[in-house]
């Protein structure tokens, strides 16, 4: 099997969805996003930016907020692994929210975006 950075193995994460929380601090990035240089890391993956532009103590804490649920943002170029994210995220509580392809989404997540630590709760439409 070939070795790949960080202890992934090729075999193993092919057609795999995985999720990029990462954050590029103070990093000149070649006009890229963080998210282009993972997938560069794992290639063969379907990469999915998700759970990066909360605090950790955000996103850890009970989603349900103030009668709605906390957004989360996540971007991806392949339909199948962002609808698994999705579920992933819908079942935890969480209100998904799609901003598209991995670069454009990306560069909304990334810091330097304009989504990076807003937290927003999207409330339950009312009656009326």
């Amino acid at each position: 099997m070939d070795e790949r950075p960080g202890g992934c193995r090729r075999a193993a994460l092919e057609r795999s969805a995985v999720i990029d929380a990462t954050n590029a601090f103070n990093a000149d990035l070649g006009g890229r996003t963080s998210s282009e240089i993972v997938a560069d890391l794992v290639p063969g993956v379907h990469l999915v930016k998700a759970a990066n532009t909360l605090r950790e103590d955000i996103l850890g804490a009970d989603p349900h907020q103030a009668g709605g649920r906390r957004v989360i943002f996540l971007s991806g170029d392949d339909a199948v692994a962002k609808a698994a994210v999705v579920e992933l995220f819908d079942g935890a509580g969480f209100f998904p929210i799609d901003l598209g392809d991995l670069v454009t989404g990306g560069r909304m997540q990334q810091i330097g975006g304009p989504l990076p630590t807003l937290d927003l709760v999207r409330l339950p439409p009312t009656s009326g």
